[in-house]
């Protein structure tokens, strides 16, 4: 029996050497998936792909620490708890042995062994048709692939799985692939999504993959790896073919809570669903913390910068962020169901395909020549939602800075801050992530976060560590 409850926590990406294993032995069927009886028809193939969600929802992942730690390893948030753990990463002093690190490693890959399952066991199974099969493994990649690139974009090259282990040696001497490597694999299973999910998309509804979700999210990846040419069209055939529209009323696109009800605005392409009866840690974190251990709050310089584009009649200040008097702190106010911890999380939205689509179309134009009349008006489609009035950049490098700058007040807090300065190249300015220089110490090493020290103690094949730590 050991041995069989040891093989399920590999085949759901779980560490079978740290406590999170003892824990799925807990879950409902829904989402700890028992080896080869639980997937055996359309049923049971819907409840294991939303066993693959839960695992997004975890306060590990983007229940709250992996997404708030994008904003807060940049400078965005700031940590005033007394988690040791969140410290290290509101410092950008991370230890190999942060086991909040090490937590969130595992439970990226138990939504990647998951994933794993559905496409493996889906494909095996005669008694459905072409058609279920192209939409439950669509899903699954598509799912699989958020997670390999949330993987990437911080540790760089990690172990690439894509397969149900048949012996634990097979996931625990597994080494790390390239950067490249991995990049590949999110773009083959994007490509293969967009094809098995074309035609599902549907607005009212954004809490599952669908074609243009894949297509969106591609773009994103492009534009991360500087692929600017297929970066923009991928996000132009979100914006001309998607049935998406940007929100008239920015507060609107975080009053979301469950799946249960259509969306309050048609601008959010992919979100994750939480609910009182499906909680994550954001607003119990920031809008009203229910512990010293977890405070993030809003760094001040960037408190300012808000303010001041308010004072230009940008309205995203007050749908963003709270001041609080009483202890002169500025809290995070798009997730704020204090009472039941139920805000939905968007990870993909319209607005970002013409950001994605303005930056790609300057990075391939002089940097000194006049942006063009398509990159003015993405940029100002943006502004003008916000209630400011319009960009006139001068040159393609002025036009840069305006979209870095709307990208950080659009979706502060929503995951894009680190990944948005590793890719301006701005983590030596703005996070003194520099060379060495006379006595200064080189620091350009944190652009990666280290891999969890317990994971190389369980696999030596995961050496060498990232370097400089």
């Amino acid at each position: 029996m050991k041995k069989y409850l040891y093989m399920i926590c590999l085949a759901v990406g779980m560490n079978v050497f740290s406590t999170g294993c003892d824990n799925i032995l807990d879950v409902a069927p829904n989402n700890g998936i028992e080896m080869n009886e639980a997937i055996t028809d359309a049923n049971s193939a819907a409840r294991a792909v939303q066993g693959i969600y839960s695992a997004f929802q975890s306060s590990d992942y983007y229940g709250l620490a992996y997404l708030f730690y994008q904003d807060l390893y940049a400078d965005n948030l700031y940590f005033d708890g007394t988690f040791t753990t969140h410290a290290e990463i509101g410092n950008r002093r991370i230890n190999p042995s942060n086991l909040q690190i090490a937590d969130t490693w595992g439970s990226i890959y138990t939504a990647i062994g998951r994933a794993n399952w559905v496409i493996q066991s889906v494909e095996a199974l005669e008694s459905l048709s072409p058609e279920e099969k192209a939409a439950f493994t669509g899903e699954a990649k598509f799912l699989r692939a958020l997670a390999y690139f949330d993987l990437v974009k911080v540790f760089g090259g990690v172990p690439i799985i894509t397969r149900v282990p048949t012996n634990p040696d097979e996931v625990q001497s597994e080494g790390r692939s390239t950067e490249a490597e991995v990049y590949a694999l999110i773009e083959q299973d994007l490509r293969e999504a967009e094809t098995s999910l074309a035609g599902t998309e549907n607005p009212q509804q954004p809490y599952a993959a669908s074609g243009l979700a894949a297509t969106a999210l591609l773009a994103r990846v492009y534009l991360q790896q500087g692929k600017w040419g297929q970066a923009a069209d991928r996000a132009n055939l979100v914006i001309n073919n998607g049935p998406y529209s940007l929100a008239n009323n920015f507060r609107d696109i975080f009053s979301t809570t469950g799946n249960t009800q259509d969306a309050s605005t048609e601008e959010v392409i992919f979100e994750l669903a939480f609910s009182r009866d499906d909680q994550n840690a954001l607003a119990s974190s920031s809008a009203a913390p229910g512990s010293l251990g977890q405070r993030f709050y809003v760094d001040f310089d960037f408190y300012d910068e808000l303010v001041a584009s308010a004072d230009e009649g940008d309205t995203r200040l007050e749908s963003s962020v709270i001041f609080d008097p009483q202890y002169e702190v500025v809290k995070i106010r798009k997730y704020n169901d204090v009472i039941n911890n139920g805000d939905n999380v968007p990870i993909i939205r319209l607005a970002e395909m013409y950001l994605i689509r303005a930056e790609a179309n300057v990075r391939m134009a002089a940097a000194g020549a006049a942006p063009s009349r398509a990159v003015i008006d993405d940029i100002n489609a943006i502004r003008s939602r916000a209630g400011l009035s319009e960009a006139a950049p001068s040159t393609n490098e002025d036009a840069l800075q305006e979209i870095l700058t709307q990208r950080r007040y659009e979706f502060a807090f929503e995951g894009m801050r680190f990944m948005d300065l590793k890719r301006y190249n701005l983590t030596c300015e703005v996070l003194d992530f520099c060379p060495a220089s006379g006595t200064d110490l080189d620091n350009t090493f944190r652009d990666l976060w280290p891999i969890p020290l317990q994971q190389i103690e369980t696999n030596p094949n995961l050496a060498p560590q990232n370097r400089g730590y």
